[in-house]
């Protein structure tokens, strides 16, 4: 199916709207990118129900874009108009805030204003960015009690700060009179972690519609927001959770909608880390004991005592039994420990080789997850008695009510969690396939007791699939870095789909010819970290801008604290360093002295390599001190050398290369960020002359002038 002529008159007419109205030149790369879009989604094929017929594959589609093609733009135009057209909602997922806020509160207002395409848009955020106010209620019920009343929070082993209840207080009355909508973000006070969770919604507690203050809740006003509007904002995370509990909860249904995945590079990694789970050992015998306080509180407070008096006899055989288990499970983590020196790493970490647990422990991890499930069952019985006897009205007794679901809550969501760790434990993966990444972490500080159990896929390729590919209309997945070694293969495998014919590389229109990438003649070697630092030290006053913006991009802390501390008071007092204040406030520093004419320079580390928009003459040089090799030492990646080398690959050629390729090329790209920039990128690690994946890694930079092994 080709895309209809309707389509493309409204997607010529929108993107020639903006141009004029903003007074901006047409983009050959936008212009590209807007095609490649618009024709990926038009050619869907659809059944008369309007849902993409099963048996078509290519609606995912892949696009790099480079600095300067002007991506946002190009996405939003061709897919909010493909979108309107076919019926379908579109949800736009980010990796970051910024570029979340940047969407919000910039270019999709501004599309609104100048394409004239006619679409309503919201941004989606998690629960925890909205007030609760049920526990908002009961932490000022609770204050208010005096020390000999017992408090509704019981696990709380002192009394919340008298400022931290003031706060809460201020909070709820602004919500209340209309002064504040309930969005934590939108509040214009600093609001600390400590404060803001006393009052945060969750899942634990959340009783949806049974709750008093349901029709009141900022959460569900915002949820009910999103499913009205044409567009939505939201991030990996989000979509990522939504999906996994059947998709439509929070966000449209995915057989109904398009998604545009920005920084798409990201989305393997949050995978992996939204499947990830663990267990601490000490903290599932503290939780047994945690549970029989709250089955005796749910004796007190609900009217089913016989019922409830019989279920508090289950619980405690079941705990009983747990706790024996965690107690035979104890000895046996150690003599792994004590058995297996040579598996643990410098941080205590002891990875089962090929994820294979021994079998005796496999045999106890069994029993553990049955009384886990078991334990899950019995919670769940008590809850529904619990909110089965809800009420409209804020009486002492229903916020007495309300307390003891939300804890119930609590310890549902951690035992299904410890249940999850205990079955990946208690199964062998299947052959031939990539396995679970398992591994113990000893907490020196809590002794033998502080043991806990990691468990994480090595792929998530198959779970994205079973989540988005396969159920989702479309999806368009970009970023300035989705190729490494210049080919989109090795992205391709991680996410478990897309062809190449669906896969195109778009290269920003930015002033290459006239910048430089630079790298200068060194005569020490960057594993030689004492003498790379001092030879740092000597040429970085010539690298520097003297007149506008640098940015200094290190590997490590230690390499960053070294050459900054031997630096003379000049440059230092030049010098903003990453971690003195937050990342906002460095940089507006920093623009503030440039804006002055005092040159000012960045030192940073990974974070600043991505996601940093210093355009002009706010970064002027980009200095990076080596080559961004990752040290595999996490389990994960010693895992996933393992399992390459085990299958006949190269860990350092098919993951370490590939890897630094596409961070070199995030680093480069905090240079040029508009049409008119230029500058210099130097970059202080001669192993790109001398190595032999030094020319791959030259090959896929931009077009730059090189300047390589001169002064």
């Amino acid at each position: 199916m080709a895309l209809s002529e309707e389509a493309k008159t409204h997607i010529q007419t929108a993107y020639s709207d903006w141009l004029s109205s903003n007074e901006y030149k047409p983009r050959r790369a936008q212009r590209t990118m807007l095609a490649i879009i618009a024709k990926a989604l038009g050619i869907v094929e659809n059944d008369a129900e309007g849902i993409r017929k099963e048996n078509f594959k290519e609606h995912v589609c892949l696009v790099e874009a480079g600095t300067g093609t002007g991506k946002t733009v190009a996405y939003s135009i061709a897919s909010i108009i493909l979108a309107k057209l076919l019926d379908k909602k579109l949800v736009i997922s980010t990796a970051t805030v910024t570029l979340q806020e940047q969407l919000v509160f910039r270019d999709l207002p501004n599309l609104q204003e100048t394409s004239g395409i006619d679409f309503s848009f919201a941004i989606a955020k998690g629960r925890g960015r909205y007030l609760c106010l049920s526990k908002a209620s009961m932490r000022l019920k609770d204050a208010d009690r005096s020390g000999k009343d017992l408090p509704i929070f019981t696990d709380e082993e002192r009394r919340v700060p008298d400022a931290s209840i003031a706060q809460v207080k201020l909070l709820n009355k602004a919500f209340e009179l209309g002064e504040w909508d309930g969005d934590r973000d939108s509040w214009e006070q600093n609001l600390g972690h400590e404060e803001w969770s006393l009052v945060a919604a969750d899942r634990a507690s959340c009783s949806g519609k049974k709750c008093p203050s349901y029709h009141q809740c900022a959460l569900f006003k915002a949820r009910d927001q999103i499913r009205k509007v044409d567009v939505v904002v939201a991030n990996h995370d989000l979509v990522l959770a939504d999906l996994a509990t059947g998709g439509g909860n929070v966000l449209p249904e995915p057989e109904q909608t398009i998604y545009v995945f920005d920084e798409a590079h990201h989305l393997p990694s949050k995978s992996q880390n939204h499947l990830s789970r663990h267990m601490s050992l000490s903290a599932e015998r503290r939780r047994v004991v945690t549970t029989q306080k709250t089955v005796a509180r749910a004796i007190k407070i609900l009217d089913q005592k016989q019922e409830i008096k019989r279920f508090s006899k289950t619980m405690a055989q079941i705990d009983e039994a747990l706790d024996a288990c965690l107690i035979n499970l104890q000895p046996l983590l150690e003599m792994t420990f004590q058995n297996n020196p040579d598996l643990a790493n410098s941080s205590d970490e002891l990875r089962f080789p090929g994820g294979v647990v021994p079998a005796d422990l496999q045999a106890v991890f069994k029993e553990l997850s049955d009384c886990y499930v078991l334990k899950c069952n019995c919670l769940q019985k008590i809850s529904d008695l619990t909110l089965a006897s809800f009420t409209e009205t804020q009486s002492q007794d229903q916020v007495a009510r309300e307390s003891l679901y939300a804890s119930l809550g609590e310890l549902s969501i951690m035992c299904e969690s410890a249940r999850s760790v205990c079955v990946d434990y208690a199964r062998d993966d299947a052959p031939g396939v990539m396995p679970t990444v398992r591994w113990l972490k000893l907490q020196a500080s809590e002794g033998i007791d502080g043991i806990s159990m990691y468990a994480a896929p090595l792929s998530t390729a198959s779970t994205l699939t079973d989540l988005i590919w396969n159920r989702c209309y479309a999806s368009i997945l970009t970023s300035a870095t989705l190729t490494a070694l210049g080919r989109f293969e090795h992205f391709i495998e991680q996410i478990g789909i897309g062809h190449l014919d669906q896969a195109y590389k778009i290269l920003g229109e930015l002033n290459f010819a006239d910048s430089v990438f630079h790298v200068p003649h060194m005569t020490s070697d960057p594993t030689r970290a004492e003498e790379h630092t001092q030879e740092i030290i000597e040429k970085l006053p010539q690298l520097v801008s003297k007149e506008h913006g640098s940015l200094v991009l290190f590997s490590s802390r230690r390499q960053l604290d070294a050459v900054f501390e031997g630096l003379d008071l000049s440059l230092q007092e030049r010098a903003l360093v990453q971690g003195d204040r937050s990342k906002q406030a460095l940089i507006k520093k920093h623009k503030e002295r440039v804006d002055e004419g005092i040159p000012s320079i960045l030192l940073g580390l990974a974070s600043f390599s991505e996601g940093l928009d210093l355009p002009g003459d706010y970064c002027k040089q980009v200095v990076i001190a080596k080559l961004p090799f990752a040290v595999p030492d996490s389990p994960i990646d010693e895992a996933l050398g393992e399992w390459i080398e085990k299958n006949g690959g190269n860990s350092f050629w098919d993951i370490a290369v590939p890897d630094v390729s596409i961070k070199l090329l995030q680093a480069c790209g905090r240079l040029l960020r508009s049409e008119s920039d230029t500058g210099r990128v130097s970059l202080l690690d001669n192993r790109i002359l001398r190595k032999s994946y030094g020319k791959q890694l030259l090959a896929c930079l931009p077009p730059f002038q090189q300047s390589l092994g001169k002064p």
